[in-house]
């Protein structure tokens, strides 16, 4: 090994030296740097440690929050259904007093239609009646010549048009 310049009985001390020298520096940097450096690093990783809980504690709030909106989202949809149920029972309820109203005045106009019907029948059966009194009396002037007075014809033509007419009306 000498070839190669070391020589083998200075590598020990060398060797020994070196460790020494290892371990002083060693000693000192772990006096001055390693305390400040295990303070910073302690001190940082409490913040990051608060930093975690802060952000835990935000998501819990903000997982708090999103229940309370679901919740009223939820609770909005149940009084929207609710007004809509109320809008389409109030509709229905008006549908009936319209439908209603309206029956009633179909059947007023009915009523009132059957009576003005029922009240030209009478005054055609008493324009006929009259017609055909009229018209036996005539007849009866004709065939009797003056024979019979006129109040004679008439009750016999009121006769004769009443069985004439009753008995139509009851067939």
């Amino acid at each position: 090994m000498e070839s190669l310049g070391l020589d083998i009985t200075k590598v020990p001390i060398d060797l020994v030296l070196n460790l020494l020298n290892i371990v002083l520096l060693f000693l000192i940097v772990r006096t001055l740097a390693y305390k400040p450096i295990r303070k910073f690093m302690d001190a940082r990783t409490e913040r990051v440690n608060a930093e975690a809980r802060a952000a835990g504690e935000k998501a819990a709030e903000a997982e708090k929050l999103k229940a309370e909106y679901a919740a009223l989202l939820e609770n909005g949809e149940a009084v929207k259904q609710a007004q809509a149920d109320e809008a389409r029972k109030a509709a229905d309820a008006e549908k009936d007093r319209i439908l209603a109203e309206a029956n009633a005045k179909a059947a007023q106009i009915v009523r009132e239609a059957r009576e003005q019907a029922q009240k030209e029948h009478d005054e055609a059966l008493g324009a006929m009646r009259q017609d055909v009194v009229d018209l036996a009396f005539d007849i009866s002037e004709k065939l009797l010549e003056h024979s019979i007075t006129d109040d004679d014809t008439k009750k016999l033509a009121d006769r004769l048009f009443d069985s004439r007419v009753g008995g139509e009306e009851s067939a």
